[in-house]
């Protein structure tokens, strides 16, 4: 007996299902009380080919029908994974999606990672294969092969929003990421300059390589992104009222140059105190003697930070993590030779083992030590969230508590 899912029963029929997808059933052999159940979940998304999910049933006639509905009702929640696609055919598709909405480097780092670790471990393994077990074994496997916990975290973040994905396209109905435990990131402390120590490495650069003496000042004194100081022009400058507009980010891949959005997609206005406004004021004189000198005006609107004499051309933002961490060890060199010779350690306002990142840790530190609102902090600094910048610089909050402590005492004291 062949059949078409029933209603007259009372039971849900999915005949409605995405366009008239229906259930069958059908008894083979017939009088034997066992029922071929069949269901359409839809095309899969890779191959175009019809999936279909089938169950032998034994029992009644309308038992088997209820079975029936409640498979259909199952296709209808989203409780089928909807492909034949491997882990690895997923990956692709997503770093194409992603790809117009992130910055190029990102997604070069991305696909680096899914090609050297991804993909020849679970990139054959089909999605309604993929099972949280075998996910959590690779990461202990990554481990034992010598990748660090904050590696091994990345490389789930990349599978697990993969994975969410594939749930929002409809290819399977649950992650088996969410089920999955990537290690726990342990906790650093920040590694962030002193104004002594900030002082000593603007003064060093500049003795060598005024346009990192320049970016190192612009980074502390705006807290700026690496690739959001390699893409200001000096359009973006407004010595006049003190004033830096933040509104793009640069970043070199593979030997090529892209200039895109900020990290959140936002532009910002960043004030200028005398300070930078004087460091900026200075900077334009050695831009403009540098053309003169070379014979070759400035272009219309020349990059900010460009060791071209005529600023058509601006700096690559590894060439400012290099020269940072040179100028780092050309101080802390000496420091550490006569240590080792007096037989001491090394103090810690001798160190200088700071990445060119930590010019910006500075800059929101120090803000927030000073008491100023988190809100400014964050909008000055591009943070997308408040909270953001809470949870990551706690550390400089405890300077803020103890201003306000001496608020509340002296109000107690006036009374």
């Amino acid at each position: 007996m062949s059949y078409t899912c029933p209603t007259h029963f009372g039971y849900h029929s999915p005949m409605t299902l995405r366009g008239q997808r229906p259930g069958t059933m059908r008894e083979r052999p017939i009088g034997s009380g066992q029922w071929q159940l069949r269901v359409y979940l839809g095309r899969d998304p890779t191959t175009g080919q019809p999936i279909q999910r089938a169950e032998t049933f034994k029992g009644s006639e309308r038992a088997a029908a209820k079975r029936l509905a409640q498979l259909v009702a199952d296709i209808e929640t989203g409780k089928f994974h909807r492909t034949r696609a491997t882990t690895g055919e997923l990956l692709d598709e997503w770093l194409n999606h992603i790809t117009p909405n992130r910055q190029p480097k990102t997604v070069d780092e991305y696909r680096r990672k899914v090609d050297r670790h991804i993909r020849p471990a679970i990139g054959s393994i089909r999605l309604d294969k993929l099972e949280p077990a075998t996910l959590d074994a690779w990461y202990r496997r990554w481990r034992e092969q010598g990748l660090s916990e904050t590696t091994v975290h990345h490389l789930h973040a990349i599978i697990r929003a993969a994975l969410n994905q594939a749930v929002k396209w409809d290819w399977i109905y649950r992650s088996p990421a969410l089920r999955a435990t990537a290690p726990t990131l342990k906790s650093h402390s920040m590694k962030i300059p002193t104004p002594e120590q900030l002082n000593k490495l603007h003064r060093a650069a500049a003795e060598k390589d005024p346009v990192l003496a320049t970016a190192i000042a612009l980074a502390a004194l705006t807290g700026a992104r690496r690739g959001e100081l390699a893409a200001l022009r000096w359009s973006d400058i407004d010595l006049h009222i003190g004033r830096i507009t933040i509104a793009r980010s640069l970043g070199v891949v593979r030997g090529v140059t892209h200039v895109g959005p900020t990290k959140t997609h936002a532009r910002r206005e960043v004030a200028l105190d005398e300070i930078a406004v004087g460091v900026m004021r200075n900077h334009w004189g050695h831009v403009t003697e540098l053309a003169e000198r070379a014979g070759s005006p400035l272009v219309d609107d020349p990059f900010v930070l460009s060791y071209n004499a005529n600023g058509g051309r601006p700096v690559n933002p590894d060439r400012l993590t290099h020269g940072f961490i040179s100028v780092c060890r050309r101080l802390e060199s000496p420091a550490r030779a006569k240590a080792k010779k007096s037989g001491r350690d090394l103090r810690e306002s001798e160190r200088f083992p700071f990445r060119f990142h930590d010019l910006r840790h500075f800059s929101v530190s120090t803000l927030l030590a000073a008491g100023v609102d988190v809100r400014t902090v964050a909008e000055r600094h591009g943070h997308a969230q408040t909270t953001m910048t809470l949870n990551r610089y706690a550390h400089a909050l405890p300077e803020r508590d103890r201003f306000a402590a001496g608020v509340l005492g002296q109000a107690f004291i006036n009374r």
